[in-house]
């Protein structure tokens, strides 16, 4: 799903214009951003955390050379998803309180994941 489709989603259950769809997802996820920026924790009931996490400096290789490199220390973001959510994933199940989504007939909704076999290059071929 991508920031269009999440606009149009928007935009079909809140009768509301595709601008102000856009704009209302835009300031969400200015809030999302501007609270992780700042180094604070964000938690969505029924969804889950976003968590600010520091990862500190470290050892690597670079892979082509084998020369070992300083990782400098850095923050990372990371999600753990709700309880709720993760039993919606795996078995079914609906938000209480939460009302059905009018889901476009334009929008195409992948049955499942299939991965792309890329065509091997000649060198791949070879050998």
């Amino acid at each position: 799903m991508t920031k269009a489709d999440l606009v149009e989603v928007i935009q079909d259950n809140a009768d509301m214009t595709k601008a102000d769809a856009l704009d209302a997802l835009e300031g969400l996820l200015e809030i999302i951003k501007t609270t992780l920026e700042g180094g604070e924790d964000l938690k969505i009931a029924n969804f889950g955390k976003f968590e600010v996490r520091q990862k500190t400096a470290r050892v690597g290789r670079n892979p082509q050379t084998g020369e070992a490199i300083t990782i400098e220390p850095r923050q990372i973001v990371t999600f753990k998803p709700a309880t709720l959510l993760k039993k919606c994933l795996n078995g079914g199940c609906s938000i209480p309180g939460a009302k059905p989504l009018k889901w476009s007939k334009r929008r195409k909704v992948k049955d499942t994941w299939k991965q792309e076999q890329l065509p091997l290059s000649a060198a791949d071929r070879e050998g």
